[in-house]
């Protein structure tokens, strides 16, 4: 790894939040700078305005080089969205020997090999023909006959099988979100996307809550991210668009105030379980546009919360129901992501899945630094995005300036011009 300069950029629905550290060794990151601000033009996932998409990035993206003093290289993003879909696959190849007679040992190259012959046998499928595969997750391998081989590498066998369990995105969501951090004046690799599921899982589980069973809900603005893991592996992801944004809607609406106080109430006031609160309580609401302000129980604004929050979690509950065994999630639920500092959301949580819930920070021990803001539930997937990047091992390429990257791009250009001149005479 060249450098050792990685930047995370989480596009949120609510928020951008951008970091950069360096690589020093996979268990220590240091923080070299962060940021975030209000997001726009993106809405459960999807970009609907992609200039207001590129400002925001270009805005975050140029605060966080000016405190880390150095350029935006390596960039990481996040992607969600109801447009992820997901399918399970069989992936079968014969590992080479020399003698007939006698097995052959399995390579890194041969475990790649399975893994993407069960990933492009899903991809030339009818339906995923624009679809681009964003992570191929193998459930398992088979050796000869001899299943639940948890690292095949090294061992000797004819035939090496795997069910792979492959995550595609649509291409469209996935080229606008890559146009808008292009248009911001910044590059980004396709291998780069993540999974919003996979990064937070890297920042948020432990390696038990893994192997023995959880459901994991990122509650964020936009969107609803719901990760099932068990025997060590994620075995299934789903996308439920509501999240945050419409508890905020519903209470702009119902307090009939603006968008941005009925967030701040929320924030400051919100309480997801409204028997928990005193109906004594009361709240200053604002007017909208220069009108009076009224005085609302803070108990309404409660039942207004918990409502949506209930409707929220039916939703994912009704779609999670037929994948997992109650009894199978040893662990039961963790809840992370900014809509789980909600107060009294566990207890909602837990009797709407009577299951145990944790509400969980991102694990902070590989960083180093002004760590300070990261302890929050809410930014999972930026912690998240850094720790995946470090798993995936890469070469990454160095940092080049802007100004560097315009004089190649020019030279280029003349080199281009100068063999068509010569070209043109015969």
């Amino acid at each position: 790894m060249r450098d050792n300069i990685l930047t995370a950029l989480d596009i949120g629905s609510f928020r951008l939040r951008a970091a950069m550290v360096k690589y020093k060794t996979p268990e220590h990151l240091e923080i070299l700078g962060q940021t975030e601000l209000a997001s726009a033009g993106i809405e459960k996932g999807i970009v609907k305005d992609i200039q207001a998409v590129s400002d925001c990035v270009a805005k975050v993206l140029g605060e966080l080089e000016t405190l880390a003093t150095t350029k935006v290289v390596n960039l990481f993003a996040n992607i969600t969205g109801e447009h992820i879909r997901s399918h399970m696959g069989d992936g079968r190849i014969s590992i080479p020997t020399l003698n007939p007679n006698e097995p052959g040992e399995i390579e890194q190259s041969h475990v790649d090999q399975v893994i993407n012959d069960a990933k492009n046998g899903i991809k030339i499928q009818k339906g995923f023909e624009r679809s681009q595969i964003l992570h191929g997750i193998p459930q398992g391998y088979v050796i000869d006959g001899q299943d639940d081989i948890r690292n095949p590498l090294r061992m000797n066998g004819f035939h090496l099988i795997t069910k792979v369990y492959t995550i595609f995105a649509d291409i469209t969501p996935l080229r606008n979100l890559s146009k808008s951090i292009e248009l911001a004046g910044y590059e980004i690799e396709p291998e780069n996307f993540a999974l919003n599921h996979i990064a937070i899982a890297n920042a948020i589980l432990s390696e038990d809550e893994r192997r023995l069973g959880t459901i994991l809900i990122d509650i964020g603005g936009g969107t609803c991210d719901i990760s099932l893991f068990h025997r060590g592996v994620l075995e299934k992801v789903l996308v439920v668009p509501m999240a945050g944004s419409s508890i905020t809607e519903d209470l702009a609406i119902g307090l009939k105030t603006t968008i941005a106080n009925a967030e701040y109430i929320k924030t400051h006031y919100g309480v997801a379980l409204a028997s928990s609160v005193d109906p004594e309580l009361e709240l200053d609401v604002e007017g909208i546009s220069g009108r009076d302000s009224v005085r609302r129980s803070q108990q309404l604004v409660s039942h207004v919360i918990q409502h949506r929050v209930e409707e929220m979690l039916s939703l994912c509950y009704d779609r999670l129901k037929n994948h997992y065994t109650p009894e199978l999630v040893t662990a039961g639920i963790v809840l992370t992501g900014g809509t789980a500092k909600l107060q009294e959301i566990g207890k909602v949580v837990e009797s709407s899945f009577n299951l145990p819930v944790k509400i969980a920070a991102p694990e902070l021990g590989r960083l180093s630094g002004n760590v300070g803001h990261f302890n929050d539930p809410g930014y999972a997937t930026l912690v998240g995005l850094l720790h995946w990047a470090v798993s995936l091992d890469r070469e990454l390429p160095a940092p080049v300036s802007r100004l560097a990257r315009l004089r190649e791009s020019k030279l280029t250009d003349k080199i281009v011009k100068i063999y068509k001149d010569l070209t043109s005479y015969k």
